[in-house]
Order: C-alpha cells, then structure tokens, then sequence
C-alpha cells in the first residue's frame, strides 16, 4: 500500500502498475495479485481506507452536517493520495464497467447512507420539505465536487462546499418553484 501511495502521489495514475509496486515494494507480483487482481482494486483499497473518515457529524443542524460530510470528502480528494486513487477509478470505470459499479457499491454506498441519515433526520426536524429528493440532494453534493475535483476549473475548498450547501439547501431563484403556488 505505501509504495501505491507513493507512485499515485508523485505520478499519478497512469504510471502505477502492479509491476512497480511490486518492485518498489520488494514483494512479488503473485503476492500483490492475490491481493488485489488489479490496479483498479488497490485503488479501491487506498481509496475506502480514506473514506472511513467520512462519518455523520450529527450537529443537529441540515446545512452544517453537509457542510462537514462534504468538507471531509473534499479534503480527503484534494489531501490525500486517495484523491488521485478516485481519478484513477473514474477513469478505469470508463474502461471498465465492472469497476465503476464494484467502486459505487463499496464507498458511494457508504458516502450516500450516512448523507441519506442526515437528510432524513433534517425531514423529521422540519428543516427540510417532506417531499424533498433526498438522491438528488444526494448527487448534486457529490457530483458538484466530482465535477470540480475532474475539471481543476476552480478550488474545491471549505468556501465552495459552503457555499454549495447553502445553494442546494436554500436554491437561487427568488421566484417560487414550478409547480408550487405562492404563498
């Protein structure tokens, strides 16, 4: 795992191999595959062992339980080599369709059930409308940050998760929604 580490972090995906972590690892190759059957699998493994960071923060408040869920992804894609380990994954899910639905089964899944705990206590609390989609809140979080992380157009920091919460929580229209009567 550390000679994983190393190689994501000072070359990125494209230049890890099985081969050289074995080699800069001093294990053999068999070792390494009977362990994990391929790059994308380590990367899996680099990545999950991150994520256990990501947990319910349980503030008692919608907006600053999202704010810290998404503050901790965010740090953990941007401060640590599982950041380069996700680019990696998104990439092989292209490739590999296998990939991508092993990934989301395994981190997305976790990620989405604590999310999923704080949006429904936020319902139960009045702080959010019954109805609310709580899947599309869901992906607006991540995929916004997703977005970020994959194009590099801006900082992804503590003022854009901010600020993204408050623009999915509270929206930016002052006319009402489509659909909805004025009050």
């Amino acid at each position: 795992m550390a000679a994983a580490q190393r190689i994501l972090r000072g070359e990125g995906y494209p230049r890890l191999t099985m081969e050289r972590v074995a080699s800069e690892s001093g294990v053999a190759k068999t070792t390494i595959y009977r362990r994990w059957p391929t790059k994308a699998a380590l990367c899996m493994e680099l990545y999950l062992d991150a994520a256990l960071e990501v947990t319910d923060p349980q503030t008692g408040n919608v907006a600053d339980d999202l704010k810290r869920i998404a503050e901790t992804v965010v740090r953990i894609q941007t401060r640590t080599v599982a950041g380069q380990a996700l680019i990696g994954l998104i990439a092989e899910a292209q490739i590999n369709p296998d990939t991508g639905r092993d990934f989301l089964a395994q981190f997305a899944n976790q990620r989405r059930t604590i999310t999923k705990h704080v949006l429904e206590r936020a319902i139960k609390r009045g702080e959010l409308q019954a109805d609310a989609n709580i899947d599309l809140i869901i992906d607006a979080v991540g995929g916004a940050i997703t977005f970020r992380l994959l194009q590099g157009h801006a900082p992804v920091n503590r003022e854009f998760t901010g600020r993204l919460i408050d623009l999915i929580l509270h929206g930016c229209s002052s006319a009402p929604a489509r659909g909805k009567k004025e009050s």
